[in-house]
């Protein structure tokens, strides 16, 4: 692990790019006659230390609730199974399997044609709470569905409008904060999902014990009514909220514009937008102006570089672990509770997560180190799976299921180490993030199948297939971190690497 002094050095020896590029014909000129305080000078620091908390304050506690309401219109149906959707809507134990797993089908399918887009629209902060409203639109009318069908159709819709939200924040994150900012605040933003994992009981027990027949509506029909409503509120909220790029967000002064794309500048030595050098051969120019041409050769760019393979073998495992998102109410079930305290019970678990995600990611970022911050987590989670599948005990299986979430230390910390380890151009990041999601999110499709009826309270199936993705996933995280250690020093002796010069000093995280 690199020590704090190594990893300031690093810090201290970006180039400071101000000296070889002309800021005036930046962005069709808008910033001429701008000028920045001279770069490490107390007035610069002190500017973009203020520049740091008016984008924290307008971007993450948006984008937190976001993510809170996208897990909760996405899981709150392993909540409906404790009430009487089942039953109402007459499910087999597959059908109601194949309605959590149909979302994972649309939500799959739109990963990248979102992001792409987001990338060329240029309008993340209209872009996102759109996506949003149109999730909890469809998640509200989930409450007047009457069949399986209906059921089914819903959810495979909900999962065409959520696919533009996590990997299109984590573009949009990449947009505003340096290589050693977004663990962090990719961290914060996370935390979202671990909170709704928590809020997702609270919320269950309140609605299924006392709404169940008001108005004559079912116990589950309320849930989705009431969760999707409160979506729409956010993401009207958003949409006022939230920026859009740095260049381009008007209640931000022309110096603190300039400063937040000068930021971006110095991390990596380049332009954070499609016209800066790119790692491929055939396209080191400038990206066409074809907006459909420029997204398909980010796309081409993302999928031949090793290390978004890479990347995408690690979190594609990694998934097959915390895929038990999707059944956790039935793990916690098996303990033999009744449903009140089942779903209380399933709140602390998220809730630690949530606590170590956050710490686990800002030291990640503190100690510029990712490799071992990624690897305590799965180990966690094995010892989790083990306990689960060698006691029937409720005490050690409680414990067991606290420690099967820790998994999630290693998801936002693993975005962020992609886009560190994919800076530039903005068209392959946005393409790699998508990519890398996709396979990240394929294990929810079949992992509710592995949890199926008669398999409680051991579960042999479902918690030795996600043992078996842990070991791959750390095995992929090690290959990985070989891999950057060797482009690292190609950079250190004056290669270029993805289009990046040595001599500014990047190198990539590991």
């Amino acid at each position: 692990m690199a020590s704090e002094k190594e990893f300031a050095a690093e810090k201290s020896s970006i180039h400071n790019v101000e000296e070889s590029l002309d800021l005036s014909q930046l962005y069709g000129g808008q910033f001429e006659g701008i000028t920045l305080p001279p770069k490490g000078s107390p007035e610069r620091e002190a500017m973009e230390k203020r520049l740091k908390l008016k984008i924290d304050i307008a971007i993450l506690p948006c984008v937190i609730l976001m993510y809170i309401m996208n897990y909760l219109d996405r899981n709150n149906i392993a909540a409906a199974k404790l009430g009487s959707l089942v039953k109402d809507l007459h499910l087999t134990s597959t059908q109601y399997s194949t309605c959590v797993s149909i979302l994972f089908v649309g939500y799959i399918s739109m990963q990248i044609p979102s992001n792409l887009i987001l990338e060329k629209v240029g309008r993340p902060g209209l872009y996102l709470p759109t996506a949003m409203a149109i999730w909890g639109i469809l998640s509200t009318l989930t409450c007047v569905v009457h069949s399986y069908t209906g059921l089914l159709v819903v959810r495979l819709l909900i999962g065409f409008a959520e696919a533009a939200f996590y990997p299109g924040v984590m573009f949009y994150l990449s947009c505003w904060y340096t290589r050693f900012e977004i663990a962090k605040r990719s961290a914060i933003f996370v935390v979202g999902s671990w909170l709704s994992g928590a809020f997702s009981g609270l919320i269950a027990y309140g609605v299924l014990e006392y709404l169940n027949g008001v108005r004559g509506l079912a116990d589950w029909r309320w849930l989705f009514l009431i969760e999707g409503v409160i979506t729409i509120g956010i993401a009207l909220i958003s949409m006022v909220i939230l920026p859009n790029l740095p260049a381009t967000t008007r209640w931000l002064s022309k110096e603190e514009r300039l400063l937040a794309v000068v930021r971006m500048i110095e991390d990596v030595g380049q332009r954070d937008d499609d016209s800066a050098p790119n790692s491929e051969q055939e396209t080191a120019e400038v990206l066409p102006q074809s907006k459909f041409r420029s997204a398909m050769i980010g796309f081409i760019m993302a999928v031949r570089d090793p290390k978004v393979l890479n990347f995408l073998q690690m979190l594609f495992c990694f998934a097959g672990t915390a895929g038990i998102n999707t059944v956790f109410p039935t793990i916690v079930n098996s303990l033999g509770f009744d449903r009140p305290k089942t779903l209380l019970l399933t709140a602390p678990p998220w809730l630690l997560v949530a606590i170590t995600s956050v710490i686990n990611s800002f030291h990640s970022d503190k100690t510029g180190e990712r490799y071992w911050h990624m690897m305590w987590g799965p180990c966690l989670s094995l010892v989790g799976f083990v306990i689960g599948i060698s006691t029937t005990k409720t005490a050690p299986r409680y414990i067991a299921m606290m420690l099967l979430l820790q998994i999630y230390n290693s998801w936002a910390l693993g975005f962020a180490w992609l886009s560190n380890s994919v800076p530039r151009p903005p068209i392959k990041r946005a393409a790699a993030v998508a990519t890398v999601n996709i396979g990240g999110n394929i294990p929810n499709i079949f992992v509710p199948y592995l949890f199926y009826a008669g398999s409680s309270p051991h579960f042999y199936v479902g918690f030795t297939v996600c043992i078996i993705f842990s070991f791959l996933g750390m095995m992929g995280a090690t290959t990985l971190r070989w891999q950057l250690k060797r482009l690292n020093k190609k950079l250190e002796t004056g290669q270029t690497v993805d289009g990046l010069d040595g001599t500014t000093g990047f190198r990539f995280l590991h």
